[in-house]
Parts: C-alpha cells; structure tokens; sequence
C-alpha cells in the first residue's frame, strides 16, 4: 500500500478496503504510476454520513469564517502541489505536458480567494416589505455534495466545484478520476487537514459503480459532475430518483466560423491551434469543428499544417515535447478510426508534427495532431465529440450557412465567432445556439471566471462559475412575516 495515496473520510486518511489497483502512465503504459486506493461500499457510506454528520454545524458556520477556512484549506492544496511535485505526477498519471499540469494543478491554491466575494454577494439575503408585512429571502445550502471529477482537468474541475459547494456552506464528498486520482487524493488530503472533519472527503475506485452508488446514495443532497453526454445523462436519471438537484457539465463540439473578412495570419492561426489541441484535444470547450470561407479552405488548412509543423509529440516531462499523449488507448484508436473513415469519404488529411520515436517504442497512446480538410458533414469527425487531437476544417457558403451547420449539432457547450467587425460578430453570436459563445477567442484560455459556464442541448444542464454557480450549490427559502394575530 502507498500510503501517500489514501481516501479521506471523516476527517481520517485511510487505505480502500478495496485494496489498491495500478494507475499507468499514458506515454509509458508498462510504468505504474501509483498504487491508487479501492474504496468499499461501507467506505462510501461512512464518508456520506460524515459529511452529513458534519453539515449542521459547517452550514451555521458565520460565511467570513467559513470563507477564511476554505481559502486557507485551497492555500494549503497550492502549497501541496509545490512542495509534493504534484504537476510531475499530475503529468506522468494522465499524460499532459508539464505546463499545463502545472496550470492544471497550481490554480487551486488561489481559487478561493476569487470565489468568496462571489458567493457572498451572490448569496446574500434580501428583505422587502409591504405595509406590516415584510418577506425575506435567503439562500441555503443544499447538504451533501457529491462532486465527480473527469479525467483531462482533474484538479481544477475539482476546485471549481468544491470550493464553491465549501464556501455557500455545503460538505462534499469527491469522487476522484480512476484512471488519474493521484493529485487529486493528495490535494484533497491537504485540504481537509485545515478544515473541521467530515466537511470534505474524497473517496476513490476503479470501477464506475462506485460513481452511480454515490450518486444514488440517500444522503447526498446535490450532484456536480462533469464528463462524457451518456454518463451525465445517467447521472441525472440516478438523481432523478429521489428528485436531487444536479449540476452537468457535459461534452461539447464546439464550432469555430471565420467570418469572410478575417485574415488567415499567423496571431489568428496560433490561437486557433491553441484552442483546439491543448491536452491533446481532451477539453470539452476545444475547437472541434472549424468553419471558413468555401475559397479559402485550402488556404487554412496549409496555415494549420504549417504551425503544426513545430508540435512535438512525446512524453510530457521530455524536454522540447509540445503535446502529451491521449489519456487512454482506446481514444487513440477512436480517432484514428474517425480520421480513417473521412479520409476514406474523400477528406485530406494534414499531419505535419514530429512523434519522437523513442516515445513511440514505449507504446504510449500518441495521436499525431491532424487538419481534416473537407470531410462530408455527416462524417464522424465532424458529427461526434472526437475528445483528440483531430480538426475538421470545413466551408461555407456564407454566414447564414455557417451558422446552420454549426447548430446542426445535439451539442451546445461553446462557439465562436472571429470577425474584425463588431456588428457583424454580434450578428452571429446571437444566433449561436451555445452557453457561451467567444468572439475572436475560444477556449479555456478565454473564460472569464466571473461568467457563469454551462452547456445547452445535450452538453449540460445547470451552471458552474460566477454568481449564478455559486447560487447552483444553495437553494431559496423563503420567510413571509404577518402581523401577530390580534394586533
């Protein structure tokens, strides 16, 4: 057993009853990682009954108070993650480059800070009065949180969610990523050391019944996921039955359309590529479909293909490694088959990086970066999340059209639209059907986190971020007072 890594419950870190299962590293599948905890049922059961045995008091907690513990406990995670290496292992456990496993991991310890105001201010309570009446609102945490983490952000999806769930007065119970818990189970653990036990716990497993029994279990009072479409979906049926609110943070296939009179120049071509294949294209909010011009598909897709030529693909701790590999080995082959199939329906494909072959022999899971260019609409590469690093560059006849194909899509998590004018840019935008739609931007690097974030259609329900995410994690109660009787 790796003591290092251990599930926190009431406040005590323990090993999983379950025993510990290997995790891998994704460029170098034959290296264990780690030795990553089980956890039981009673294991789970134990860590809900601690967070609700801890939410009376956590809730009455005074929200300065409860702010300055949490922003003490996400300072103590930063400090973790600098002092424990967490971004290398962060890297060796799930594959991305060293940079943004350092972003990835290293936002938690400032989050807090960011979020208290907003959820103070969201959350505060308002009177109106009429005559002798007078009527108060205020907001109130929902219980038990259960937050399950996806695998391509661990850490910050996990701040994202706990923090908030933390400062509006709820407990939490996390469910880490199975197939990369390591930072997370020890984040996490540095966290519930500052804060009183039972208010945050973190179970862990490698199989997904361990996800829907802490979905469905009865104590838990509200559900925070993000991941792929067919498990938010059964998410929300598992919550559906005993009618717990849920927050789903879902896939997307994002659209990106070049507006005519954009130029193709080399700031316009750097940020789209930075948009679609950062982790490897394993972000819900990437580039997924991109739009341009019918002329001057050609003229992209060379623009594409020439930056690419100084990605280098490989192990994300090497030196001069620009892209990591894809998480798991059946994405790889998911990607390929979908590039195969458009290449086979009469699409060219552009794959200018350099694999280092050394990486290579070690039987990593690496996908060479790819320009699709002309696929038929209804390929896979253009219809399905495609979650790697593969970009469909695709024509228009004119805005109207882009903007058909671009909704023509179960998706609605993120668009954008680039454009040097703002008229016509907001034009477009409104017709998007998307939670949130950039102009001259994408991804994110562009968020802005006092925005709410959430999907429409099939990517989501509910939202996460700004006032409205902090609001997500309380609900309203409301007080009418009426004159005593008899006065």
């Amino acid at each position: 057993m790796d003591e290092a890594y251990q599930l926190v419950i009431g406040g005590r870190r323990v090993p999983g009853d379950e025993g510990t299962y290997a995790v891998t590293n994704p460029a170098n599948p034959e290296e264990v990682v780690l030795h990553a905890p089980a956890a039981s049922t009673d294991q789970l059961d134990a860590a809900v009954a601690g967070a609700k045995d801890a939410g009376r008091a956590w809730a009455a907690t005074a929200p300065e108070a409860r702010a300055a513990a949490v922003i003490a406990a996400a300072a103590a995670a930063g400090r973790a993650v600098e002092s424990e290496g967490l971004a290398r292992l962060l890297t060796r456990e799930h594959g991305k480059v060293l940079w943004e496993a350092m972003f990835d991991a290293g936002t938690v310890g400032s989050m807090a800070g960011a979020f208290a105001p907003v959820a103070e201010s969201a959350n505060a309570p308002r009177s109106t009065a009429s005559g002798r009446k007078r009527t108060d609102v205020r907001r109130v945490p929902h219980g038990v949180v259960a937050a399950l983490l996806p695998f391509n952000w661990p850490v910050a999806v996990m701040g994202n969610k706990v923090l908030p769930a933390l400062l509006t007065g709820n407990t939490v119970v996390v469910k880490a990523p199975p197939t990369c818990p390591g930072a997370v189970l020890r984040c996490v653990a540095a966290m519930a050391a500052e804060l009183p036990d039972g208010v945050l716990n973190v179970v862990n497993g490698p199989h997904a019944a361990l996800g829907a029994a802490l979905v469905a279990h009865p104590g838990v009072d509200m559900v925070s996921f993000t991941g792929g479409v067919a498990t938010g979906r059964a998410v929300m049926a598992a919550a559906a039955a005993s009618t717990k609110p849920v927050v789903l943070e879902l896939g997307g296939n994002d659209p990106a359309i070049l507006a005519p009179d954009v130029a193709f120049d080399e700031a316009l071509v750097d940020k789209v590529v930075g948009a679609t294949y950062v982790t490897s294209g394993q972000v819900c909010m990437a580039i997924k479909r991109l739009y341009v011009p019918e002329g001057r598909v050609g003229e992209m897709a060379e623009a594409l293909a020439a930056r690419l030529c100084a990605e280098v693909v490989g192990d994300g701790l090497a030196d001069g490694v620009t892209m990591g590999p894809v998480h798991l080995a059946p994405a790889a082959a998911r990607v390929e088959a979908l590039i195969a199939e458009a290449e086979h329906l009469g699409a060219k494909v552009l794959r200018p990086a350099r694999v280092r072959e050394e990486d290579v022999a070690a039987g990593g899971y690496f996908v060479s970066p790819a320009v699709v260019v002309g696929p038929p609409p209804t390929a896979g590469i253009v219809v399905e999340e495609q979650f790697a690093p593969a970009l469909p560059v695709l024509g228009y006849r004119d805005l109207d059209h882009a903007v058909a194909m671009a909704n023509d899509t179960e998706f609605g998590l993120c668009a954008s639209v680039w454009s040097n004018d703002g008229a016509l840019a907001d034009s477009v935008a409104a017709r998007l059907e998307a939670g949130t739609v950039f102009v001259n931007a994408h991804g994110m690097s562009a968020m802005d986190p006092s925005a709410p974030m959430g999907g429409w259609k099939s990517s989501g329900f509910g939202v996460e971020l700004g006032p409205e995410g902090m609001q997500a994690f309380t609900r309203p109660q409301v007080v009418l007072h009426h004159p005593a009787p008899g006065s």
